[in-house]
């Protein structure tokens, strides 16, 4: 036994061991962008060996979640954010102050929490500006400005990103200070383009393009020695990539003002930059290929993008292709594909909106559950804390009355959008319909159809049959008959029960007449809500040939999935 002993223990001298250089900072940022489940493992067994304190470990944590796309590791690290914000040695220390105020706006960027990531921006430029980093302060503040806009402070907003494209200045001196005039105008650039100033968008990509010919032009007289500023090598890459953004700019916004020569010309010169190279680079400009007309060009990009994509298509890019797709099939007269692309992307819309709400009531739940650990900690650590906790309840039970009133007016948003959203599709199947409708009796009249008046109608196949029973029903109205049943077509055409049973049987999607009437009656009642909103819903159902309201609210839900009431004061 004391020989084994004595081999286990030489063997395990033998062995050599794991160095503690593999596990620092810089292991784990090589490996954050590639394998950031590797970097969170190297920054854990980093702070285990001791290269590492608890501190510099939550920060680089926050780093590799915040550049996820995932909703829980991006809720992590802006929990964790916060958390490190009241951090003694953070509030003592700017430079960390910034690193977490830049993952924190970053991340709340991604999840599109407009309102956090407001209060994120506004943090950091008092942050720059209180150790006199004015540049970065005014970089900043037009990133404040774009947010402003996208919470509603529309007017407020411009104001800030001019406010700080003007203090950069006109004569840019320095490369640190031209890269933030160049950011600022490209979020102008972008802002603009949101909210439909396409001149103000054209100003703003302009002027970028005047600073890129300068920079190019005379660089040595940019040279600061800042972080930013690339190297000579990487110069042209700079000026490549921002000047590709600006051609962008331009030929959106020259596309949107419907000024196709100078949106056509700008393309010219979007194709010259590297940017085209890229697929990314292709559906930037696939709006303004739409606006322009060239639906293949542009559908072709989609296709490429779509391939791209794979299985995941549960983003906003994927909503603007189908958007793309349904905006061309309706140039191309192909109004039933473009009534689905409508519906998908209207679909997709609503799932993304409820993906959000989901994750921002996780993220409040999340931080529910940090501050009860907090307070948990507290009662341990502080016994006198312990009478303090009838006013913790009490603010406990205020927050979650809160979120509940947040939740029931998030949820009353999300039913006025979706009776929104399903109105408009409804309305949009209706006038689909009248269009095939006339296309189809102008055919019928340029001679396109074949003709069986000729022919008795008992001896029509089923499917012509159906066809010639629905279009008398429907050209002579008919089914606004509330007292109309079979046997009034059976003295109109001289037909047998059983002849017109059979032709819906088999000849259509209809299984009986009285499904027909009551798709009849109800596509007729959309059309009286829209071409006459001083109806009432009882009136409608008269009109339209319900004999009960009851009735017609039942079926009218069932098909369109909201009642005739919700539709009428949807669409007022």
């Amino acid at each position: 036994m004391q020989h084994l002993i004595v081999y286990i223990l030489l063997v395990l001298l033998a062995v050599p061991q794991m160095p503690d250089s593999l596990y620092t900072e810089k292991a784990a940022m090589d490996a954050y962008a590639t394998q950031p489940e590797r970097a969170i493992q190297i920054i854990d067994s980093a702070k285990i060996v001791g290269n590492m304190t608890a501190l510099r470990a939550d920060i680089l944590r926050t780093v590799v979640y915040a550049r996820t796309y995932d909703d829980r590791k991006l809720d992590s690290a802006i929990l964790i954010g916060e958390r490190l914000m009241h951090h003694d040695s953070v509030k003592a220390n700017p430079a960390l102050q910034e690193d977490v105020l830049g993952v924190l706006l970053y991340a709340c960027r991604i999840k599109r929490d407009n309102e956090q990531a407001l209060r994120w921006a506004t943090q950091l430029s008092n942050l720059y500006r209180s150790f006199g980093e004015e540049t970065e302060a005014l970089r900043n503040d037009a990133e404040i400005g774009t947010l402003l806009i996208r919470i509603g402070q529309q007017e407020e907003g411009l104001a800030r990103i001019d406010t700080a494209i003007r203090q950069l200045g006109v004569e840019v001196d320095g490369f640190n200070k031209l890269d933030a005039s160049i950011i600022a105008l490209k979020r102008k650039a972008e802002i603009c383009n949101e909210i439909g100033l396409y001149d103000e968008m054209i100003l703003a990509a302009q002027r970028m393009l005047d600073l890129l010919d300068n920079y190019e032009q005379h660089p040595s007289d940019y040279h600061d020695g800042s972080f930013r500023e690339p190297s000579e090598e990487d110069r042209l890459g700079y000026i490549d990539f921002y000047r590709g953004k600006a051609y962008a700019y331009l030929t959106l916004a020259y596309a949107s003002l419907g000024e196709n020569e100078k949106a056509n010309e700008y393309i010219v010169f979007y194709e010259q930059t590297s940017a085209i190279q890229s697929v990314t680079g292709r559906f930037v400009i696939a709006p303004a290929l739409g606006m322009l007309g060239q639906y293949e060009q542009m559908l072709a990009i989609f296709d490429e993008v779509e391939q791209q994509m794979g299985d995941d298509t549960l983003n906003a890019n994927y909503a603007e292709i189908l958007r793309g797709r349904a905006e061309a099939a309706e140039a191309q007269g192909r109004y039933a594909d473009a009534c689905t692309y409508w519906r998908r992307h209207d679909e997709l819309n609503n799932e993304l909106n409820d993906r959000l709400l989901q994750s921002k009531a996780h993220l409040y739940a999340a931080r529910f559950h940090t501050q009860e650990q907090q307070r948990e900690i507290e009662r341990h650590r502080e016994a006198t804390r312990r009478a303090n906790l009838s006013l913790a309840t009490i603010g406990i039970v205020g927050l979650l009355v809160l979120l509940f009133a947040l939740y029931a007016v998030a949820q009353w948003h999300k039913t006025k959008q979706r009776n929104r959203i399903l109105a408009q599709q409804i309305t949009k199947a209706a006038e689909y319909k009248e269009k095939w409708k006339t296309e189809s009796e102008k055919r019928k009249t340029e001679g396109k159809q074949l003709s069986t008046s000729n022919a008795p109608l008992s001896t029509l196949p089923d499917a012509e049959l159906y066809n010639y029973l629905r279009d008398l029903i429907e050209n002579e109205q008919m089914f606004l008959n509330p007292n109309f049943e079979r046997q009034l077509l059976i003295n109109r055409t001289g037909l047998s029960k059983e002849r017109i049973g059979a032709a819906f049987a088999q000849g259509s999607d209809h299984e009986r007449l009285t499904t027909l009437i009551r798709e009849l009656r109800l596509d007729y009642a959309v059309r009286l809500i829209n071409d006459k909103p001083e109806l009432t819903v009882e009136q409608v159902c008269q009109a339209s040939g319900f004999t009960n309201a009851d009735t017609f609210t039942r079926n009218f839900k069932a098909k369109y999935g909201m009642t005739p009431t919700a539709y009428r004061e949807s669409k007022a």
